[in-house]
C-alpha cells in the first residue's frame, strides 16, 4: 500500500487532473496530498466542487516539501498534459521526490527513467521511477493473431464520444457492481490511470500502431481464461480527430462481444476541437459498424456521464438518451451501474 502525494500543480480539476482523480476514487492506495499552489489550503474534495466526493480530507498544498508532515513514500504525477512531456517547472518536485527515497509515478509518454538527471538520483537515494506508459516487452511487438476467446467469456468495450467522458469509470464501476454479485469479472486497463488504479494493463497509446490490437488481444486472451467477464477500458473515440487510430486498434484487439457506450451529458463538440459530436444514435452506428468489420458486437446500454448537472437535469438527460437510442442508460456514478449489469446479463 502506498502512500500517495499526487503532483497536479496548477491542473486539479475534474478535466485536467483526471488522473488524480480517478486514483482519489479508485485506488486502494492511500492519497496522503495533493500539489497545486493554486489551491493550497482547501480540501481535495471541495475544491472538485463535491465536499463529499473523491478526495475529501485530502489537502492540497503548494509543493512537494509541504507534503512531507504527511508521511508519503510516493510521488504520482496526476495529470496527462498534451503531448504527454514532463513541464519544466514540474522537475524539481520530481528530483525533490526522488532524493527523499521515494517512488515516482508517472503516465507521461516521455519516460523519467530515460532522464539521465533523474534515473541517477533515483540510483543514488534509493528511489524508484514506474513509467506506466512503457509497454511490456512482451506484448510491444505482438501482431494480432484472431485466437477466439475461451468458450463462456464475455469481453465488453466502452466505446466513448470523445476523450475523456467517463469510459474507465463506467468500466471500472461495472467490475465492481458484478463482483458485488460474485460474477467472475475483471477490469482491464488500457490507459496510465486505469493501471495505476488496477496495478496491472497495457497502455495502448504508447504502443506502435501496427501493435495495438496485438497488445490487447495478448491481455484480453490472458484475463478471458481466468475470468467470466472482461470489461475492456477504452481510449478515445473513433471520431476524434487525434486518436481515432488508438480507438479503432483497441476495439479490434479486444474483439468485443459486446459495447457499452460512454458519453458525457451537454458535451456537443469534441473537447479542443470545432468538431460537433454526432447525435448517440449515430455514434452507437459507428461503433457497431467499425467493430463488426471482424466480429460483430451490439451497443446494449449507454452510461451518460451527467456530474456537471444537478438531479432533475441529469434525470432528464437519461430519459432523452434512452429515448433516442432506445437502450437502457444511466450514470452508473450516481445511480449505479446495475442498470448496466443487467442489460449485458440479459443478452448473454
Amino acid at each position: 500500500m502506498r502512500r500517495i502525494a499526487i503532483l497536479a500543480e496548477g491542473s486539479f480539476d475534474w478535466q485536467n487532473a483526471k488522473t488524480a482523480v480517478g486514483v482519489l476514487r479508485y485506488s486502494q492506495d492511500t492519497v496522503v496530498a495533493i500539489i497545486d499552489s493554486t489551491r493550497a489550503g482547501q480540501d481535495a474534495a471541495a475544491a472538485l466542487g463535491d465536499p463529499n466526493g473523491p478526495g475529501r480530507g485530502v489537502p492540497i498544498v503548494a509543493e512537494f516539501a509541504a507534503t512531507l508532515p504527511y508521511q508519503p513514500d510516493t510521488l504520482l504525477i496526476g495529470i496527462a498534459p498534451i503531448g504527454g512531456r514532463l513541464p519544466d517547472a514540474w522537475r524539481r518536485e520530481v528530483l525533490a521526490a526522488l532524493q527523499a527515497g521515494m517512488e515516482v509515478v508517472s503516465g507521461l509518454h516521455e519516460f523519467l527513467a530515460d532522464d539521465q538527471k533523474l534515473a541517477a538520483a533515483a540510483h543514488e537515494h534509493h528511489g524508484r521511477i514506474w513509467d506506466v506508459r512503457r509497454p511490456p516487452e512482451a506484448l510491444a511487438m505482438r501482431i494480432r493473431e484472431g485466437t477466439p476467446h475461451r468458450p463462456g467469456s464475455h469481453v465488453v468495450s466502452f466505446c466513448g464520444s470523445d476523450c475523456n467522458v467517463g469510459k474507465m469509470t463506467a468500466c471500472v464501476e461495472l467490475d465492481r457492481a458484478a463482483q458485488r454479485r460474485d460474477i467472475s469479472s475483471v477490469f482491464a486497463a488500457t490507459g496510465q490511470t486505469g493501471i495505476m488504479v488496477s496495478g496491472s494493463g497495457i497502455p495502448v497509446d504508447r504502443f506502435i500502431s501496427d501493435f495495438i490490437s496485438g497488445g490487447v488481444e495478448a491481455m484480453v486472451l490472458d484475463f478471458a481464461k481466468r475470468y467470466d467477464w472482461v470489461f475492456v477500458e477504452g481510449q478515445g473515440s473513433l471520431g476524434h480527430p487525434a486518436y481515432s487510430a488508438v480507438t479503432l486498434g483497441l476495439l479490434h484487439g479486444a474483439a468485443p462481444d459486446y459495447l457499452i457506450l460512454c458519453h458525457e451529458a451537454g458535451r456537443t463538440h469534441i473537447h479542443g476541437y470545432d468538431i460537433a459530436i454526432p447525435p448517440l444514435s449515430v455514434v452507437r452506428e459507428i461503433n457497431e459498424t467499425a467493430v463488426a468489420w471482424l466480429k460483430p458486437a451490439p451497443v446494449v446500454a449507454v452510461a451518460l456521464n451527467t456530474a456537471r448537472l444537478d438531479v432533475d437535469a441529469a434525470q432528464a438527460a437519461i430519459e432523452a438518451a434512452a429515448q433516442e437510442t432506445g437502450l437502457p442508460v444511466t450514470d452508473p456514478v450516481r445511480f449505479g451501474a446495475d442498470m448496466l449489469l443487467d442489460a449485458l446479463l440479459a443478452r448473454a
